[in-house]
């Protein structure tokens, strides 16, 4: 007979090793992880080699750890150096040999294979793996992470295999198939573009970067900000709808409150504030406000935005607002035509990059289990088709309403309901909710139990 697991994880990126994290050390119990990558624990998000591509939060703010503040940092300390300061903006490279080393003190069981079905029935579900094993399990989490970007319009299917369009930007071998003096074109000007900017720069590349997106603004910078005492905007303190809550935060800043500290102070009550707007509330802030947020909430590091005005201000760097309409490959490169407003413009580049960020369209991403799931009706998508609907617990809602699966979801994938889910201080904090929640239900149902 097939051993039953507790407790098994798909995915093996930053989601995965901390709910592994917290089942072993706050709960003294294991789990399998199955992920057919080499190199557990480090996910897209942290499996850069570039010191030029740096966190986005000070090293004081980066702890794993959802009851421990200071882990991160002390790690930094004993691991890398100890003048290391709490405000420092640490390379994502060093994060991720913090989270690998936090994979070890877990010590799943790591299985190097990819889920392609997932089959709920009665107490166990049986995972299929691609390489033609089953594996049995009384609980199962999708700990799956980012996925690549959804396609560009305009894109003809033979410019995907002409190594002059990069879609998946991540992918080995991008920066390297760009020259040092070859014009650039970026789609998008969020973290992903500014990455790309600095591992190319990093890289020797001398060239002109162009960068399209439809409000040309790049994240913020960080900024010394005071700590306040309360979010400005309370939770039940005016009707849930988007212009109270805008009004809320215009009166803050009349009161000379600084922006940053009253973005900051929303942090603990985002998703709280999210959950209380109606359906066409949340549609309404997508359109209109969702890139507003963007720019001010996810900032770069001073040095980073440093970098990026001196390439602005040297015509190394064009940031222009537009909408991508085609790429044509010609003889000397690719031909970009771009729409603003009323004009169209033709640009050339010998490269062209997707830095439009990680889809969220689980209906459309390239994950076999994820489309199996949906097909079966085990899973359906939240609010507008972005991530998964789940409960407040993380569980797995199927597409009927119920809750009735031993399923559940944690990090980007619970942006199907969460507003904020994909950085590391909401993934912290889910995973030591669902380590606890997984931990009292295999206490009151032990194996022996189920296998009487």
């Amino acid at each position: 007979m097939t051993e039953i697991h507790d407790i098994a994880i798909i995915g093996g990126g930053a989601s995965a090793t901390l709910l592994a994290w917290n089942l072993r050390h706050r709960h003294s119990r294991g789990c399998v992880v199955i992920d057919p990558g080499p190199q557990p624990a480090l996910g897209l998000a942290y499996g850069t080699r570039s010191v030029e591509n740096l966190l986005n939060v000070p090293a004081s703010g980066m702890s794993a750890l959802a009851d421990e503040a200071g882990h991160f940092l002390g790690w930094l300390r004993r691991k890398i150096a100890p003048e290391i300061g709490a405000g420092a903006f640490i390379p994502r490279a060093i994060y991720g040999l913090y989270l690998q080393d936090l994979f070890r003190q877990a010590a799943p069981l790591h299985i190097r294979a990819r889920v392609e079905r997932c089959a709920p029935d009665a107490d166990i579900t049986t995972l299929h793996l691609d390489d033609g094993r089953c594996l049995r399990a009384r609980h199962v989490v999708l700990a799956l992470g980012h996925f690549a970007p959804p396609l560009l319009p305009g894109i003809p299917a033979d410019l995907l295999e002409s190594g002059c369009y990069h879609h998946q930007v991540w992918a080995g071998g991008v920066i390297e198939a760009i020259k040092p003096t070859d014009p650039v074109l970026l789609i998008g000007s969020g973290l992903t573009a500014v990455d790309q900017i600095m591992q190319l720069r990093a890289a020797g590349h001398s060239g002109k970067i162009t960068i399209i997106s439809r409000h040309a603004q790049f994240p913020s910078r960080h900024a010394p900000a005071p700590k306040l005492d309360a979010p400005v905007i309370a939770p039940g303190a005016c009707a849930p709808r988007c212009t109270a809550y805008l009004h809320l935060f215009n009166a803050a800043l009349k009161q000379g409150i600084p922006w940053r500290a009253c973005i900051d102070s929303l942090r603990s009550v985002t998703n709280q504030l999210w959950a209380a707007l109606p359906p066409q509330e949340r549609a309404r802030f997508r359109r209109h406000l969702q890139r507003r947020w963007d720019v001010v909430r996810h900032r770069m590091a001073p040095r980073i935005a440093e970098a990026l005005d001196a390439g602005l201000a040297s015509g190394t760097l064009s940031l222009r607002a537009g909408h991508l309409q085609k790429i044509e490959a010609v003889a000397d490169g690719l031909r970009v035509t771009v729409r603003y407003h009323d004009r169209i413009e033709i640009l050339h580049a010998a490269h062209v990059l997707n830095c439009t960020g990680p889809s969220l369209r689980y209906d459309r991403v390239n994950s076999p289990v994820l489309r199996d799931l949906l097909d079966r009706k085990f899973a359906r998508t939240g609010q507008g088709g972005a991530g998964l609907d789940t409960t407040e617990r993380g569980q797995l809602v199927a597409s009927d309403g119920t809750a009735r699966q031993a399923l559940y979801t944690l990090g980007p994938a619970r942006q199907g309901t969460l507003f904020e889910s994909i950085a590391i201080p909401e993934i912290r904090g889910q995973a030591y909710d669902l380590a606890t929640t997984l931990d009292g239900l295999l206490t009151q149902a032990p194996l022996q139990d189920l296998c009487a």
